[in-house]
């Protein structure tokens, strides 16, 4: 009896033994397995993070590029006499190779109204300038009087137009359009409506807008009589046929007298130009944004 018990006993002993051994098996398997899939995911995140820098780089390369082939873009427009395309694309000049993608675009910065052109290099108001900048706003339903903070931020003193338009201010001229966004009274909305029309490269205290590439709001700015309907007419009117000369602006039917007046505001010709270049390699996007004028002097650069 007591040898059948024994045997039943050893029986479990190795029973038990052999079940925790497959225990320990399965935790060892499993913890393998474990790091096996740990392993191959950290190699799977550093190979993606490894193409995806490459990506990026061969995107900041290709956007430099662009931006390259752009200046000599700028240079053959500089040929002409006068400039009537407000903004174009240029044509892809080779093979970028699979999964790349260069987009290059010009826009004429001379077609904007210069929010520098409101104060004067001396830190004197260019009323006629501030004038226009109001009536600007007027038609984009914004409040004029966004204008005086606008002034306010620039010149140099401290003597505010409207309650609080010096507290922050800057006192200097503005360095990139999104500043307008620091101004109190700035708010996104505002900001979005009032951004494409305006510019703040150009000559400081002056108007310079090309007759030929400036958008509804920007010609109805340019001077106090100008109406919605003489501006239509001079857009109709470039469109048949550019403007070579600034004098030939009283041709259009309704400009005999304003056409006169608004001449020392204007050009046919612009010089300054802002160039995007943006480039994707396999999902990955970069971009180079800057403002060049004819001289091929970089006014702005940003690049993300």
């Amino acid at each position: 009896m007591r040898r059948q018990n024994a045997m039943v006993n050893y029986r479990l002993s190795i029973v038990n033994q052999q079940g925790t051994a497959l225990i320990i098996t399965l935790l060892i398997v499993t913890l393998l397995a474990g790091l096996a899939v740990e392993f191959a995911y950290e190699v799977y995140v550093s190979t993606s993070a490894l193409s995806n820098w490459r990506n990026a780089q061969k995107a900041s390369l290709t956007a430099k590029s662009g931006l390259a082939f752009s200046s000599d873009y700028l240079k053959i427009l500089n040929e002409f006499s006068y400039t009537s395309s407000r903004k174009f694309v240029v044509p892809a000049y080779k093979d970028l190779g699979e999964n790349t993608i260069l987009l290059v675009t010009i826009e004429d910065e001379n077609s904007k109204f210069n929010i520098n052109s409101i104060v004067y290099e001396n830190g004197l108001d260019n009323e006629e300038a501030l004038e226009s900048l109001k009536k600007l706003f007027e038609y984009l339903n914004i409040n004029p009087s966004l204008a005086l903070a606008i002034a306010d931020w620039i010149d140099p003193d401290l003597e505010p137009r409207l309650k609080n338009s010096e507290d922050k201010a800057k006192n200097q001229f503005l360095w990139s359009i999104e500043e307008l966004a620091l101004i109190e009274e700035v708010d996104r909305e505002t900001f979005e409506a009032i951004s494409p029309f305006l510019t703040v490269h150009g000559r400081i205290g002056e108007i310079n807008i090309n007759i030929n590439t400036a958008e509804l709001p920007v010609l109805i700015s340019l001077h106090g009589d100008m109406t919605e309907t003489l501006a239509k007419k001079i857009i109709d009117y470039r469109e048949s046929a550019p403007f070579e000369n600034i004098a030939d602006v009283v041709r259009v039917s309704g400009m005999e007298t304003i056409g006169i007046d608004i001449q020392k505001l204007i050009t046919v010709k612009s010089t300054d130009f802002r160039v995007t270049a943006r480039a994707t390699v396999n999902e990955i996007t970069r971009f180079i944004e800057s403002v060049i004028d004819t001289s091929m002097k970089i006014h702005y650069w940003r690049e993300g």
